[in-house]
């Protein structure tokens, strides 16, 4: 079809409507049912050959999906985790995520019809990447034929794949062999005396001929143009349409990329030129648009698109092409001496980088050194240029002879309006809820990390997040699958080297998401001081490179993720933030995590990455308020995290604290069991203190391992790898850390072995914290976890002050606080605890009535209210 008007100029066109056409939906279903097991194949991949029959195929790692191949019910399929199932078509509306009549049309192109859309990918040449197909672009010949199609997934991918010649409805995911045509041949053709647009991609060119604009693009995008598309442009009026690109980064330094001859990279503006230059002295006339030097608004990354959503019209478009001049534009006069002796000598390095760079790899190494001896570079800096080169080029695309993958970490595309911060929180928490079963303090530990995967910049500290369940199946692996979909730069690694780490943090810095730890995190100590030392900004380890072994300063700072059965090494604990997974019950109801539906996930990254671009500078000047028991490490760790809370507001602060105590409260590491053992002993003390036992101040190594072991609630009656109560020697080796040992000490006529109170005193001072408690403040005022409360205090009553008369009890629980009206007590008051007079103050709780108590009874007396007793 022509346009009507015989004007060069841009025209509108119309696109004819499709014929009608009439289905047997019912035979296309018993077609179905005679190629069931094909058709479950070609959707879901290899079945569980484990759990599978002759009448049956079942899928996943437990067989909860069933397709029935034979008998009375072929073709039909059931999910026995979420209790669903239907025929074939219905299964193919479910996998496909389309709608009734494109099921329709996937179903009977599989059983015979013309080809328009085949079920799925298969991967005889390469795998199609993992996610939903949201537009397929068909590249015809002259004729029509199909070709090859382009493929555009969701999370933002492309690739290309091509009709497999040798089965029916299969796509073989590669353009090898296949010659190159622009998109949409058959229309460019047949409007062949007309101004032709040449655009960057696919709904570029589908936008323009909506509107009127005949266009056309190559596949691949900006940088792929092949030069056997030139000669389809043979007489013809182009015009080049960019897109606004913004200079090119380097994917492993972030630093801003030029071209040899100091120019800088500009993907867009430098594919215009490259099919400029292409098309030049083959097409009639050659023009190149750029559209934000008529729209000055024109978006970074902007394309035609933008321009017709924003108001563009053909006419318009029209104009702006007639007042272009023709490419190249006439060279401007240089008048400075030895410039043109310098541009050859300049052009030579080009060339001689480009043929560098199209080199195999044998042949570079073969040539470096002699080429960067005659180019006057150093051969490490020759290997940097020349790589840079081949990645500006698209030679770089995995066929480098290495082994492996090459390691790419696109960022997703920022929302494009203001997002609010708590109302995106409250969604990342409900969506790694619905996925993974948790406590509500551990899903918002989770949600606040996130964005700080984003913010590193704005932080000293990258707290690890340590994710651990006591044994296999609590979703570890699924927690770490549904945060890689949101966090920034996710590389998902197990049984990682310490070498590959540091270098991978020094050349991308990624969000490290790593499973399986226990297999072999624990026994090397290598690798625990490389994570170790990237929880601090500046973190970084030394190690010499190169032939002439140049000492390199790797860094290792960035965020990290490890999910293990059972606890962390001591030193990664205490630069976590815990989340403990449990085994979900039968009635707790989940929705079932697939890598090929994360569009939601997708949209919520989309929105951190605007939320945090738009909120750093404040994140990064917020000191946030730490709650009390939060301190140390453990304050390091959670001051990054509400920061975020508290620039997000709308109640997070108030979560985000909730979530810091509980996850404290979680974490008994190596240290924290010596506060817990010092605690402890210091009860035992004070209890025989307050009952009266002669001598009040030393004990029996045995009689205190015996009491320690009897205290409900504690690690001392099952400790150790055979679960038997703390020994007299376990106990010994435990103190020795604090220089407190056994002695001999006399009680009435013997002298057992045996500890003095005296001993203990430093270590009381040093090691239970200024509040002086066996335990912190949120383990005798614990909150809940459900995020709906607010963050409670210990000392919610107003009427608070210090104790007068005696000398402060700084070792008293926190909450457990003194009225102004304390003092040494009144003659007629007695303890509530022991009944005896004298020395007595008032001591006010916050979940229950005030008590008059001594000192050394506050202890037993806090614990008998926790315990229910009156």
């Amino acid at each position: 079809m022509r346009p009507v008007e015989t004007s060069r100029k841009v025209l509108a066109m119309t696109k004819p409507k499709p014929a009608s056409r009439r289905i047997d939906v019912e035979d296309i279903r018993k077609r179905l049912a005679d190629r069931a097991a094909d058709l479950a194949q070609e959707l879901l991949g290899e079945p569980n050959m484990e759990m599978s029959s002759k009448r049956e195929l079942r899928f996943g790692s437990r067989g909860s999906l069933s397709i029935i191949i034979s008998g009375a019910k072929a073709g039909s399929f059931f999910d026995h985790e979420i209790e669903q199932g239907g025929d074939l078509i219905e299964l193919i509306l479910r996998e496909r995520n389309c709608s009734f009549t494109d099921a329709l049309d996937i179903a009977r192109d599989f059983v015979g019809g013309n080809a328009r859309a085949a079920p799925a990918p298969s991967k005889p040449n390469g795998k199609a990447p993992a996610g939903e197909i949201v537009a397929t672009y068909d590249y015809q010949d002259e004729d029509g034929a199909l070709l090859f199609q382009v493929v555009r997934f969701e999370p933002k991918d492309f690739r290309q794949r091509r009709p497999d010649p040798k089965r029916r409805g299969k796509w073989l995911w590669s353009t090898k062999d296949v010659r190159p045509v622009p998109y949409r041949l058959p229309d460019l053709i047949e409007n062949r005396d007309e101004v032709v647009c040449i655009v960057e991609g696919e709904r570029d060119r589908d936008n323009l001929w909506q509107i009127g604009v005949i266009a056309t693009c190559n596949a691949g995008g900006a940088g792929k143009w092949h030069a056997d598309l030139s000669k389809f442009f043979d007489g013809r009026d182009v015009v080049v349409i960019p897109d606004y690109d913004p200079q090119k980064k380097h994917p492993k330094t972030g630093e801003p990329m030029f071209h040899p001859d100091g120019r800088p990279i500009l993907p867009g503006q430098d594919h215009a030129q490259a099919v400029a230059a292409a098309l030049h002295g083959i097409a009639k006339r050659v023009r190149v648009l750029e559209l934000w030097r008529s729209w000055p608004d024109m978006p970074l990354k902007g394309d035609v698109s933008n321009w017709i959503e924003n108001g563009g019209t053909a006419e318009q478009l029209n104009a702006l092409i007639e007042k272009l001049p023709n490419w190249p534009p006439s060279p401007e006069p240089d008048d400075e001496p030895g410039t043109e002796q310098a541009n050859e000598e300049e052009a030579g390095i080009a060339i001689e980088i480009t043929r560098l760079a199209r080199l195999s790899l044998c042949d570079y190494e073969q040539q470096r050194k002699d080429a960067a001896e005659a180019l006057g570079f150093r051969a490490s800096m020759l290997d940097r240029i020349v790589q840079a080169a081949r990645e500006e080029a698209g030679l770089d695309d995995d066929d480098t002879g290495m082994q492996g993958r090459a390691i790419s970490f696109p960022d997703p595309e920022p929302w494009p309006e203001p997002v609010d911060g708590a109302p995106l929180l409250d969604d990342i928490s409900k969506a790694i809820g619905a996925h993974v079963v948790m406590p509500d303090t551990s899903r918002d530990a989770c949600a606040l990390w996130v964005p700080h995967t984003y913010t590193l910049d704005c932080t000293m500290i990258s707290p690890r997040l340590g994710i651990t369940s006591p044994t296999r199946g609590c979703g570890k692996t699924t927690c770490l699958d549904v945060l890689s979909q949101l966090v920034l730069r996710p590389l998902p690694a197990a049984n990682v080297s310490a070498s590959a780490i540091f270098r991978v943090v020094e050349g991308y810095r990624p969000t490290l998401m790593i499973d399986e730890a226990d297999s072999f995190l624990r026994d090397n100590e290598e690798l625990r001081g490389v994570l170790n030392s990237g929880h601090r900004k500046g973190g970084s380890v030394l190690r010499t490179v190169g032939d002439d072994h140049e000492p390199r300063s790797f860094s290792t700072y960035g965020a990290c993720a490890i999910a293990l059965i059972g606890q962390l090494p001591g030193t990664l604990t205490d630069r976590s933030v815990p989340i403990t997974l449990t085994r979900r019950k039968r009635d707790e109801a989940i929705t079932p995590f697939r890598l090929d539906r994360v569009a939601h996930l997708v949209v919520l990254a989309r929105k951190l990455a605007r939320w945090t671009a738009d909120n750093a500078v404040t994140i990064a000047a917020t000191e946030p308020e730490m709650p009390a028991g939060i301190y140390n490490r453990a304050a390091d760790n959670w001051r990054p995290l509400l920061a975020i809370a508290t620039v997000a507001g709308g109640g997070w602060l108030e979560r985000g604290q909730a979530a810091a105590l509980a996850s404290v409260a979680a974490d008994i590491d190596d240290a924290a069991l010596l506060e817990l053992l010092l605690g402890d002993i210091r009860d035992i003390f004070a209890k025989r203190a307050a009952s009266r036992v002669e001598p009040a101040d030393r004990i029996p190594s045995a009689a205190l391992a015996e009491a320690l072991a009897e205290i409900e609630g504690r690690p001392w009656a099952e400790y150790g790898k055979n679960d038997k109560p703390l020994t007299q020697n376990k106990l010994a080796r435990l103190l020795k850390q604090l220089k407190i040992v056994p002695e001999n000490i006399r009680i009435d006529d013997k002298v057992p072995k045996g500890y003095v109170l005296e001993r203990f005193e430093e270590a009381f001072s040093r090691y239970l914290g200024p509040e002086g408690s066996s335990e912190p403040l949120h383990r005798y005022n614990p909150l809940k976890t459900s995020t709906s409360e607010l963050f409670q205090s210990a000392t919610a009553k107003t009427d608070v002050a210090d104790r007068k008369g005696e000398k402060p009890y700084n070792d008293r629980p926190c909450s457990g606080v003194a009225d102004q009206e304390g003092g040494q007590g009144r003659a007629h008051d007695i303890c509530d605890y022991c009944g005896r007079p004298d020395g007595l103050v008032e001591v006010s709780y916050s979940d229950g009535p005030s008590a008059l108590l001594h000192r050394e009874c506050e202890e037993p007396y806090r614990r008998r209210l926790d315990e229910g007793g009156e």
